[in-house]
């Protein structure tokens, strides 16, 4: 049961920093209330000093996250500096899970302060245009093509720069724009596929439920109710 909680957290500790990395706040939120939900163990026999470890654990994950995708040194610095304060100043594991969810939103706003200019032009041209229109098919032979370079080399610099593949970046950007509509519109699911650059809905269903671990259906019906569960 210990090793299934385990790898649970391992996995829940991925969720986090990568719904963080792209900005997704509904989904960092979630991911954050199953971890602390998991409870904390370790070697450390007081509970809160246990919590006020593993919250900084957490924290030095997503700031390495977002300084992965560039984000400034500065502002991650500042808000390490900030949180590492409070935590240490908690009074008692209620405050410390409340930092927790409160850092984790900080951290996810970070994303939009995401330095693209010390990327080359060709990376950054890339990027602009994934923001602009994920309608577009966004593949490498599509870049390739626009800016008359070869695809191998392109291929290349785009994970060397970005730290993740160009079908990785775009399949995350294209899910967190239909996460948000789903959220603040009531537009088809059939239409928000399309917006996000997938015009076929079953593969778009699928792919949003192995990202997210839930279906569209379920993860706009889910922001509906899940607010006032918690008031009860």
């Amino acid at each position: 049961m210990n090793e299934e909680k385990t790898l649970k957290r391992y996995e829940l500790q991925d969720r986090i920093c990568y719904s963080v990395c792209v900005g997704n706040e509904y989904q960092t939120k979630k991911a954050v209330r199953e971890w602390m939900d998991l409870g904390v163990q370790g070697r450390i026999t007081d509970r809160l000093t246990e919590w006020k470890y593993h919250l900084i654990q957490m924290m030095a994950l997503m700031i390495q996250s977002l300084r992965e995708i560039g984000v400034p040194e500065l502002s991650l610095e500042e808000t390490r500096a900030e949180f590492t304060a409070k935590i240490f100043e908690g009074a008692d594991t209620d405050s410390c899970q409340g930092l927790f969810e409160e850092l984790s939103v900080r951290l996810c706003r970070m994303n939009s302060l995401k330095e693209i200019r010390s990327y080359s032009m060709l990376v950054q041209t890339m990027l602009r245009t994934i923001d602009q229109d994920l309608s577009q098919p966004l593949t490498l032979t599509y870049f390739a093509r626009m800016l008359n370079v070869n695809s191998s080399y392109l291929s290349h610099l785009f994970s060397k720069e970005v730290g993740m593949p160009l079908t990785e970046y775009v399949t995350a950007q294209r899910i967190s724009y239909a996460a948000d509509l789903l959220l603040t519109t009531a537009q088809p699911i059939k239409t928000i596929a399309k917006k996000a650059g997938i015009s076929d809905v079953q593969y778009f269903s699928r792919l949003f439920k192995r990202r997210t671990g839930q279906t569209p259906s379920q993860y706009r019906l889910g922001a509906a109710w899940e607010p006032e569960k918690q008031k009860e």
